[in-house]
């Protein structure tokens, strides 16, 4: 019975062991968060994980929670209650081990103007307790990644706003964190420097960096990340890639259809009842049905009897900047979020 006993105990000590392995593959786990500011609940109960390697956009209106989040994630700023762990360590437990991990870019740089480019990645590296010699070569690494070579010694101060983006992003990396976040990185930044930097965020996530980013930019988002969560007062309103929220979303199919001349939308609704909405986009009609395969049926009869040809016709997803303001129209209404 005693050997059952502990063969029964060390079975368990295994199991117990294999879940925490299992739960600390996740770069950010985030259970039942919840943060009040003065009896205002800024987040309600918010729970999500980012898994090692990925980038994850994190959305929602001014006021959401997002910044939040991440504050509370990065040890800033004390949770009210919740499980946190970042790389499998519970921030408030082990704060410094857990920054020692992360990198964090804020919306507004955090950095010294007076100080050259070279400079504030030396300092940086030194509040890290990087080794002199591996400061100056990791600063010089990053001046290059980030085409700032030219600008090593000049004052932070001097530059445009999309280099001094590039250089708060490169500071953030001085460490070689396991996990980034990126709070509004594009914003502010001419079309030329968005591209840039996002592509500057890709390199950094393919080289197995984890990213957390919060945008505005509703197309940057769908563009960067594989998978998304929304945030609205609080609380996740909805979580997946662009095109399963989107579905989930959508009580209705769209096709776009491009037929060999001009067509009477009215007539067009009127002739197929599966067609619930009708608008041109350039030389595209798009549709919105309630069933695909009729309104195909539909469109089909309707192009012969009035002698035209469908040069093409498919399904089109709705854009994720409508598929955004549908899960906001429908939070506000009380109907909840798409999870």
């Amino acid at each position: 019975m005693v050997m059952y006993r502990s063969i029964r105990a060390q079975t368990a000590r295994k199991a117990s062991k294999h879940l925490t392995m299992e739960h600390n593959r996740a770069a950010i786990s985030v259970q039942e968060l919840h943060k009040n500011y003065k009896g205002t609940r800024a987040l309600d109960g918010v729970s999500f994980d980012v898994q090692r390697g990925e980038l994850l956009a994190y959305l929602g209106p001014n006021g959401a929670g997002k910044t939040t989040t991440i504050n509370i994630l990065s040890g800033l700023l004390p949770r009210d209650s919740g499980d946190l762990a970042v790389c499998g360590v519970d921030v408030a437990k082990d704060p410094v081990r857990v920054k020692q991990r992360i990198g964090v870019v804020p919306e507004e740089s955090n950095l010294y103007p007076e100080l050259t480019c070279r400079g504030n990645l030396l300092y940086v590296g030194e509040l890290y307790g990087l080794h002199r010699t591996s400061r100056v070569s990791r600063a010089d690494e990053l001046l290059t990644q980030f085409g700032l070579s030219d600008k090593a010694n000049m004052p932070f101060r001097t530059l445009s706003r999309g280099m001094k983006r590039r250089l708060t992003i490169a500071a953030a990396l001085v460490h070689s964190p396991e996990v980034l976040f990126l709070d509004e990185p594009t914003a502010g930044l001419d079309v030329q420097s968005a591209r840039k930097l996002r592509d500057h965020v890709r390199n950094i996530n393919r080289d197995g960096t984890t990213v957390l980013l919060t945008t505005h930019n509703l197309s940057e988002a769908s563009e960067l990340c594989t998978r998304i969560l929304i945030l609205i007062k609080g609380q996740v309103a909805a979580k997946g890639s662009a095109s399963e929220i989107a579905e989930r979303v959508e009580e209705t199919k769209r096709l776009a259809v491009k037929l060999s001349g001009d067509v009477d939308e009215a007539q067009l609704r009127e002739s197929c009842p599966a067609i619930v909405g009708a608008r041109l986009k350039g030389d595209t009609l798009i549709l919105d049905v309630t069933e695909t395969h009729s309104a195909v049926a539909q469109v089909v009869s309707f192009s012969e009897r009035i002698s035209l040809r469908i040069i093409q016709i498919e399904s089109a997803m709705p854009s994720f900047e409508e598929t955004f303001v549908r899960i906001l129209e429908a939070h506000d209404e009380g109907s909840g979020g798409i999870r």
